[in-house]
């Protein structure tokens, strides 16, 4: 018999997470939020009884699995509530789902409570576009070494992909994720602005794009970032460079400044890719220290 989830924070990840696991046989024994009108929904969403939604955080003593689907600055606050104020089932299991901290943000008090942290590597933007792209989900697994078992088997449960991480990589391992998804949004709005200066609105700027980021994020996966990076760095094209600076010095320095930094990290993986020269490094690393 699988055991039973209490689900703390019915928010995006936690709608998301607590559905697939709902499906995948789980028995949901609560479901705990803020707002009752808000919990109710998300337990109308999960599909489990809109009668098991509350805002009682003495519920959490109904289930042996307690999902902490909460923001990261909430974490150690709830789960020391928790332990403050509901006598926890012998041998419960706290999981986060946070990728930033290691399970051992959460308060443990007895020595039978386990601790977790599985974190999808998915943008939850969307529950229900989460929902549906949890399967196949790469998902990092990070805590008491006798619950990685555990955390393979629910991982497993709603499709999802496990990998194992020591618990000392948990901030590189945010930082980098953070890097390819919120970072790549914020580079697409930088692009899409600056169409938007050459006379196209928003709608006509991302239909230009969006052709462009998926046959580059094709071409990363099927080749690798070296081999698959395009463009004037790349081919030691000097003189694009020199023009883009102009004409973005001419915007703002801001915008020039922008795509210094970042074609600086791009030279960098020119030359690992063994594709471009020595010699033409030297002379785009000089363009882009010029500030002049």
């Amino acid at each position: 018999m699988k055991p039973r989830l209490v689900l703390i924070g019915p928010g995006l990840v936690g709608c998301a997470l607590g559905k697939s696991l709902h499906n995948a046989g789980y028995p949901i024994a609560a479901v705990i939020g803020r707002n009752q009108d808000a919990t109710e929904e998300a337990a109308k969403f999960i599909g489990c009884d809109v009668q098991l939604a509350t805002t009682e955080i003495q519920a959490a003593a109904k289930g042996s699995l307690l999902l902490l689907a909460l923001p990261d600055d909430q974490l150690a606050e709830y789960s020391t509530l928790l332990s403050d104020q509901v006598k926890l089932a012998r041998d419960t299991c706290l999981i986060h789902f946070s990728g930033l901290h290691p399970a051992d943000i959460l308060t443990r008090l007895r020595e039978d409570i386990g601790l977790l942290s599985i974190h999808p590597l998915l943008p939850f933007a969307d529950r229900q576009m989460a929902f549906d792209s949890l399967r196949n989900c790469p998902c990092v697994i990070e805590g008491d070494q006798d619950r990685h078992p555990l955390g393979e088997e629910l991982v497993t449960a709603f499709g999802g992909k496990a990998f194992l991480l020591p618990s000392g990589s948990k901030q590189i391992y945010h930082a980098a994720a953070c890097i390819a998804s919120n970072f790549m949004v914020s580079l697409t709005a930088c692009a899409r602005d600056l169409l938007g200066d050459c006379g196209l609105d928003p709608q006509q700027a991302m239909q230009l794009l969006t052709p462009l980021h998926r046959a580059t994020s094709a071409n990363i996966l099927e080749l690798g970032p070296e081999q698959a990076l395009t463009g004037p760095i790349v081919r030691g094209d000097a003189g694009s460079v020199a023009i883009h600076l102009k004409a973005l010095q001419n915007k703002s320095i801001e915008s020039a400044d922008f795509y210094r930094n970042l074609a600086q990290e791009t030279l960098k993986l020119a030359l690992k890719s063994g594709r471009l020269t020595a010699g033409r490094a030297k002379e785009i690393s000089q363009l882009l220290n010029n500030n002049g």
